[in-house]
């Protein structure tokens, strides 16, 4: 049922790109996943509060390539075939959750109002095991791959391990100086409250490799990624 969703916006990209902006975009889609049986359920109800909270450490986790069992449905047959939209909160992932007979997966709509070639990923990185739309309006185009397929482990590991070590390096230099104003009265004081504050982004773009291909729309491997989507979906 759900590759029947991304057969659809492969086959109707202009239906899809009406929408002018993400809210409508994601609606669009939630309407998608109730034409195709898909059911919602609200993330305020008691038993499904529960169920965020014991998937949340996996869902979220940046570095992990796991597909998620639906255990719930060997006990409850509503939690099969349905989804919760924005299960923890407007401003993070995913948009939707989504609970098939077998497995539960993520799935995060990047959408653009403007003409970008790629999507802007601020303090995440593409999880490995979600899948993820991408549409720009000005472009009138819209993709979708699995976050795996985007961003090898290898190079995952490298991205976090960045901000680990900065992360470090930041708690060693408050450290430092507040033991050095408080030592040392003629070196640091700090009356004003100066600070530093990293804060972690991720993006796209050429630094590292001058021949990086970003455009989600051109890249050779684009019909490829879309593809495992659907054979993806297939197969939950």
């Amino acid at each position: 049922m759900l590759s029947n969703i991304f057969i659809d916006i492969q086959n109707n990209k202009k239906e899809w790109l009406k929408s002018k902006k993400g809210n409508e975009f994601e609606d669009r889609f939630e309407s998608s996943l109730k034409r195709y049986g898909f059911n919602r359920r609200i993330s305020s109800d008691k038993e499904i509060k529960d169920i965020l909270l014991s998937l949340k450490n996996d869902i979220l986790d940046k570095s992990s390539d796991k597909i998620i069992d639906n255990i719930y449905a060997l006990k409850d047959k509503s939690m099969e075939n349905c989804f919760i939209c924005q299960p923890y909160g407007s401003q993070n992932f995913p948009d939707f959750l989504i609970f098939t007979s077998k497995k539960i997966i993520a799935i995060e709509i990047k959408y653009s109002s403007g003409k970008s070639s790629n999507p802007m990923w601020n303090s995440n990185l593409p999880k490995a095991n979600a899948i993820y739309i991408f549409g720009s309006y000005g472009r009138g185009d819209v993709t979708f791959f699995i976050g795996g397929d985007v961003l090898p482990m290898n190079e995952r590991v490298e991205l976090i391990a960045f901000f680990e070590d900065i992360k470090k390096l930041e708690d060693n230099f408050k450290m430092k100086m507040k033991k050095e104003s408080k030592n040392n009265l003629f070196a640091y004081k700090f009356n004003r409250g100066f600070n530093v504050y990293v804060r972690r982004a991720y993006e796209q773009n050429k630094t590292i490799n001058t021949n990086a291909k970003i455009d989600y729309f051109l890249h050779e491997d684009r019909i490829k990624c879309e593809n495992n989507v659907i054979e993806f979906c297939n197969s939950l």
